[in-house]
């Protein structure tokens, strides 16, 4: 028999050397194994280095595979897809190293293969799960993933937290779908207009010009504004395009600006009914981490740094971080809230009823399903309000095509008799 060296993972965090006599390498790993160690390379006494892609079924290590390709982002359908897989397999009681490359080895999503290959060398290295992640994916994920990852693996409950991670993550997801559904009307009568415009200069006006340039007459006013439009539209929608993507380009850069992003989040909390959708929508993603930042152990103040993070508002995120600096100086979260008006205060008699009675996690769960449902009477009410405007904007559309139309056809009777 041989002797083989070998370094090995403890606890799926530490590293450790050792030997240990077999027959082959495929042997020594299994050894290894028994003695509750996860195997990372095995090698003979001689200095001669087996790396254990080549013995092992379900570990592969190779470092140069995935060095040169970048994962820069990840959809939130992706991140729910690997989060629900970890999950699983971890409550299962399968290490994280095993379960990182299960997920590798069984995804069809080419970027969490990659994600995961590079989170399983990182924690081979040394790191922990939550070092790695934070380290090599930490702007991919955001602070707030990366950070209930850290208080849950330190508290030795990481299957749950990502649990309550993936309960964000599908809310996300939801009021994302609502959105994109509130939307398709919209969209689907600007595309029958302007259908409806290549429709009419493609088989409609030609043959009214051809009449009223062999009769030597003018186009009405109308019909001649509406032919240029089609006209133009056809030959040159390449420019609409390039104008279109310098418009996103400019607005983009706008809100990117800090000065404007203020100024223009103050203002649209002063538009009616829409002010109620943005927001709820911010609040509900506050709560809920919040909720799930409580409920893993996480002090209260960096649960509140923590959640303030996901707040996209200016005006409302220094509301409540003035709310914070309450709290620091040695007030309840109530009171706080109370001072900022940060919070509805139908919120607030369940966040003091909590605070009161010990029951704080529960009274934030209970208050971020309540502005889920607030979510959802105000985008209900934006779609009622934006339905009628749209109808009228592609009536007064319609109409002008009516007439202009209808001026055309007059005028073209009038040339022929």
């Amino acid at each position: 028999m041989a002797k083989y060296k070998y370094n090995a993972l403890k606890n799926n965090n530490n590293i450790i050397n050792g030997e240990i006599e077999a027959s082959n390498p495929r042997e020594a790993r299994e050894k290894i194994r028994e003695l509750g160690f996860l195997p990372t390379k095995i090698y003979l006494e001689q200095s001669q280095e087996y790396n254990i892609q080549e013995y092992s079924d379900d570990l592969i290590i190779d470092n140069n595979v995935n060095s040169q390709i970048n994962v820069s982002h990840l959809s939130l359908q992706e991140k729910i897809m690997f989060t629900s897989e970890l999950e699983v397999l971890l409550s299962s009681g399968i290490p994280i190293v095993e379960a990182l490359q299960s997920i590798a080895n069984n995804t069809p999503k080419q970027k969490i293969k990659i994600v995961c290959e590079n989170l399983k060398d990182g924690i081979l290295s040394g790191m922990t799960f939550a070092q790695a992640l934070e380290s090599f994916y930490g702007k991919v994920f955001g602070p707030v993933y990366t950070g209930l990852v850290k208080t849950g693996e330190n508290a030795g409950e990481l299957e749950t937290t990502l649990d309550r991670m993936l309960l964000l993550l599908r809310k996300q997801d939801s009021i994302k779908g609502k959105i994109i559904n509130a939307s398709i009307y919209p969209a689907i009568l600007i595309i029958l207009m302007l259908g409806l415009l290549i429709l009419f200069s493609k088989f409609v006006f030609p043959a009214f010009m051809g009449v009223f340039a062999f009769n030597g007459a003018e186009l009405p006013f109308l019909a001649s504004v509406l032919v240029g439009i089609c006209s133009f539209v056809e030959h040159f929608w390449w420019l609409l395009i390039i104008g279109l993507g310098a418009v996103c380009g400019a607005v983009s850069s706008l809100f990117k600006n800090y000065h404007f992003k203020s100024r223009w989040d103050e203002f649209i909390l002063k538009i009616p009914i829409v002010s109620d959708f943005i927001r709820y929508i911010n609040l509900a993603n506050f709560l809920t981490v919040l909720h799930i930042s409580y409920d893993a152990g996480l002090p209260i103040m960096s649960g509140l740094d923590l959640s303030n993070k996901t707040v996209g508002n200016h005006t409302i995120k220094g509301k409540i971080s003035n709310s914070i600096s309450i709290v620091k100086r040695g007030k309840s979260l109530t009171e706080a809230f109370q001072a900022t008006d940060a919070i509805p205060h139908a919120l607030l008699t369940m966040i003091a009823t909590g605070e009161k009675s010990g029951t704080l996690g529960k009274m934030l769960h209970d208050a971020a399903e309540v502005i889920d449902k607030k979510v959802d009477m105000a985008l209900e009410a934006m779609t009622k309000m934006f339905e009628p405007t749209v109808i009228v904007i592609m009536g007064g559309v319609v109409l002008f095509v009516a007439v202009a139309f209808y001026q055309m056809y007059i005028g073209m009777l009038g040339t022929l008799f």
